[in-house]
């Protein structure tokens, strides 16, 4: 079986899906760009390629768009080549063009999405011109309910939409021994004498940073941040105006020391406003940490299990949260892991073959 994907750049956690899936198919993928630019290089550093790879060295446009015509000008050249086309997206130009080529020229395409917030209060035209793209697929690989729900509002066929796990863990990331945790709280100079609650997210107001913070104030517990972006001094400043002793910033921390980080800390918290997957929720359950959620992160709203592995919470109840900070950390570390166990990369790339292999015969 003979797969193109088209994507929109070398996501550490993507290359490794797709390097579990071409253990299965003949697989070819088209990055439009080599990095986003608000991505720090290191971000990148673990990429090793083990399909066939594709990556434009022009048309960037902004933090993550290709303007380019070339992927549709491979599509128009090499499309009959392939058994199935996957479009990993459509918002940018690059993605617009190569989808109306298709559509004109009847070539079916599957759209495999990572995840998806409806916005009820979004122009109308905008929803329709949404729809023109995701309607158009012949089939849909969707990683969640809500995500489910988010195609059929933009026009997708229900009975088209096949789930799988997305995954951003693999097999040989999740914990297997008990760590020292005292150890490790030395390693990052970190209190030994209190529960910490870690974040690790971009420094962007989509993550509710602030909001995060202000639940910590006055608290024993201890708010750790981790990460780098345009809010950074926003934090800080908030910290000092409101003598938050409790609270620690750390910048970017490549992946196994973040894990290493997780493994000294008692659970992870984000009240992101909104996420299309929240890709740090599994990081932190694959490390032993039970996770609080806010209900707009769509890996939170599939994989957590209030009081099993976790709390959902509701943002705009602030009693709910510190319930669910109160509560957490009583929530054994198994929990998560065994979680995590259904949801790995090598079980991605296995159903996504699964479905592949579907969609093909339906054709």
């Amino acid at each position: 079986m003979k797969v193109l994907i088209v994507f929109n750049h070398p996501a550490p956690y993507k290359v490794r899906i797709f390097n579990e899936l071409c253990k299965y198919v003949d697989l070819t993928v088209i990055f439009e760009r080599n990095k986003e630019s608000d991505r720090p290089d290191e971000f990148y550093v673990e990429n090793k390629y083990d399909f066939e790879s594709i990556t434009l060295e022009d048309g960037y446009l902004g933090t993550d768009g290709s303007y380019s015509n070339k992927v549709k000008e491979y599509i128009k050249e090499h499309h009959q080549e392939f058994d199935l086309i996957v479009m990993n997206g459509y918002k940018h130009i690059a993605e617009m063009k190569a989808i109306k080529y298709m559509v004109r020229h009847n070539i079916p395409f599957t759209l495999l999405i990572n995840g998806g917030v409806i916005r009820k209060n979004e122009l109308f035209l905008k929803k329709m011109f949404k729809s023109q793209f995701i309607s158009k697929a012949q089939y849909y690989m969707s990683p969640s309910a809500m995500s489910d729900d988010y195609l059929v509002y933009y026009g997708a066929d229900k009975n088209k939409i096949f789930r799988y796990p997305y995954s951003n863990i693999g097999d040989d990331e999740i914990l297997k021994d008990k760590p020292n945790k005292e150890e490790i709280r030395k390693e990052f100079s970190l209190p030994l004498d209190k529960k910490i609650f870690i974040n690790a997210s971009q420094f962007i107001d989509r993550k509710n940073n602030i909001f995060l913070l202000s639940q910590f104030i006055g608290k024993n517990d201890v708010i750790l941040l981790v990460g780098e972006g345009e809010e950074r001094q926003k934090y800080l400043d908030y910290i000092e105006k409101n003598s938050m002793d409790n609270a620690i910033i750390m910048p970017f921390i490549e992946k196994q020391k973040l894990f290493h980080l997780f493994q000294g800390c008692d659970a992870f918290i984000t009240l992101a406003k909104e996420d299309i997957f929240g890709h740090t929720v599994l990081e932190a359950m694959a490390n032993g940490l039970p996770v609080i959620c806010s209900t707009k992160v769509n890996s939170g709203l599939e994989y957590i299990e209030n009081g099993v592995n976790g709390y959902l919470v509701n943002l705009d109840n602030s009693n709910e949260i510190q319930t669910a900070i109160s509560k957490v950390t009583k929530i054994n570390s198994n929990a998560p892991i065994e979680t995590v166990k259904k949801v790995t990369y090598e079980a991605s790339g296995k159903k996504l073959y699964e479905i592949m292999k579907e969609i093909i015969n339906h054709e």
